[in-house]
């Protein structure tokens, strides 16, 4: 029995014309899908220091950013550490030092969906709270996000634009992470491997 559902890019999806729902997980057998996509101009051998944000954003139906940080999401935030060292980056101290920055986000009740026109989350309280213009998308992105999902989106700290907006230069999107009503760390941790095994380019 096959463990995950693997789509290599996500780019596959930009001939839809409308939004993909996620696959029905009940009837995956327990597979999880893991998407991940990156601009194709980024060269990202010419980024030294990384910094992967420790407080999780729950992306939920509040108008108040909450955060997830405990010894639970520091697994995950520390799998991604690892990962980005396993490259060759270097860990930064804080964000504002780091070449690249990796916010993680957690859908935990609703579904969203974001394109290329109007990013559902712009406005969203506590995303990319760079006290400046923002951030974009240099790729399409067209998908659901469902309950239970991660989201990964690697910010170019190194190329900030005159406007003070932010290239997002990779992301990966998991889901079906869900056992039951709790979150699988097992998929989890398996979904994050994937997800790097599958972006060969985010190398130093």
């Amino acid at each position: 029995m096959k463990r995950f559902l693997i789509l290599p890019l996500l780019a596959i999806l930009v001939a839809f014309t409308s939004c993909e729902k996620d696959p029905d997980t009940d009837k995956l057998d327990d597979n999880y899908l893991v998407l991940t996509n990156y601009d194709s101009g980024t060269d990202f051998a010419s980024f030294d220091s990384f910094f992967v944000i420790d407080s999780i954003l729950i992306i939920n139906d509040q108008t108040k950013a909450t955060y997830w940080k405990n010894e639970n999401s520091q697994r995950i935030v520390d799998a991604f550490n690892e990962h980005f060292k396993a490259r060759g980056y270097t860990a930064a101290d804080k964000g504002a030092e780091a070449d690249i920055v990796l916010q993680l986000s957690y859908v935990s009740t609703t579904y969203y969906f974001n394109n290329t026109v109007g990013p559902w989350w712009y406005n969203y309280p506590g995303y990319w709270n760079w006290g400046g213009g923002g951030w974009y998308y240099p790729f399409s992105f067209y998908y659901t996000y469902s309950t239970g999902s991660i989201i990964g989106e690697l910010v170019d700290r190194k190329s900030e634009r005159s406007d003070k907006k932010l290239t997002i230069v990779w992301n990966t999107y998991i889901s079906g992470l869900l056992y039951g009503n709790n979150l699988s760390y097992y998929r989890t941790i398996n979904a994050i491997n994937q997800a790097f095994e599958q972006s060969p380019y985010l190398v130093k």
